[in-house]
């Protein structure tokens, strides 16, 4: 069933944007200090490595020291999971075993990018990484891998293997959630997450612990708010935020991926480093609008 009361992650958790120095190097300070910003405005856990934080463009061990300064900077406070993100089940359980030692409470296993796999090898890959850890699991469903799960499969892991615990959906499906609920049984462990900021409130109505932002690492209060809205049935005003979280959404999704969120962040004196090659910055027409479509919300 649904669980939001003894959820692991719940509310306004949020993935984590890695900060690159000038000669392209990770800026571990400036990581610990975004964990820190976070923490002080009412983020309630961690993704780490994921898509948005640049982790395809990361070394392994730049991925491993990242995982450490999170859980050094969090020290208990709140929950981390270690995002995984591969293309063997070697390295999926390597990256397992990585999380473990260092200490997190969780693993997220994505699916495996680019090549278009069978469905029972992805099944497969999902398990056996599951399999491998005493770790609590969870399933990230991102299509933008090339490999989208359907709520049949996801309900078949569940079935199959009791380290599931949770599922972060960036599908931005209502139908597949519905469908994926109903396929799980009622006995079943199971934490919904919203993987998109546009999907907090939808996820919420349908019994989600909550969500997985990327909208917190630089306006952390507005998606704190919202949560807190859904958490108390105060659907109007937390439609109200959704509507508004939307158009942030917009704004920081305009230029080369991620740039937006380092610019935006940098511009509020909450510096994100800047952008490692072959990723690119914002340009200036870029930060045009970006100012706009924030200065008209009054954020900037």
């Amino acid at each position: 069933m649904l669980n939001k009361s003894n959820a692991l992650f719940y509310g306004a958790a949020s993935e984590v944007i890695t900060p690159f120095a000038n000669d392209g190097s990770v800026a571990y300070d400036l990581l610990e200090q975004e964990i820190q910003f976070m923490i002080d405005h009412g983020v309630t856990g961690f993704f780490v490595n994921g898509l948005a934080s640049e982790a395809l463009v990361l070394t392994k061990e730049e991925r491993k020291e990242c995982a450490k300064v999170v859980y050094e900077a969090c020290k208990g406070r709140v929950p981390v999971m270690g995002n995984i993100i591969a293309n063997s089940v070697e390295d999926g359980v390597e990256s397992a075993h990585t999380y473990a030692k260092i200490g997190y409470d969780a693993i997220i296993i994505t699916p495996p990018p680019i090549y278009k796999y069978t469905q029972d090898g992805i099944f497969e890959f999902f398990d056996s990484i599951a399999s491998s850890t005493e770790l609590p699991c969870y399933i990230y469903n991102a299509p933008e891998t090339g490999n989208k799960l359907s709520p049949a499969m996801i309900a078949k892991l569940f079935e199959k293997n009791e380290r599931f615990m949770g599922y972060k959906d960036s599908t931005q499906s209502i139908i597949e959630q519905q469908t994926l609920i109903g396929l799980i049984g009622e006995e079943r462990h199971f934490e919904l997450l919203a993987g998109s900021d546009a999907q907090i409130v939808t996820t919420a109505m349908l019994g989600g612990a909550g969500g997985i932002s990327l909208i917190t690492v630089v306006f952390p209060d507005l998606i704190v708010e919202c949560c807190e809205a859904c958490e108390k049935g105060e659907w109007e005003k937390a439609i109200e935020l959704q509507q508004k979280i939307l158009k942030v959404r917009e704004a920081l999704k305009c230029g080369p991926f991620m740039a937006a969120y380092k610019y935006v962040s940098g511009r509020l004196g909450r510096p994100l480093g800047g952008m490692r090659k072959p990723m690119a910055y914002v340009s200036e027409k870029d930060c045009e609008i970006i100012e706009g479509k924030l200065k008209a919300l009054g954020l900037l």
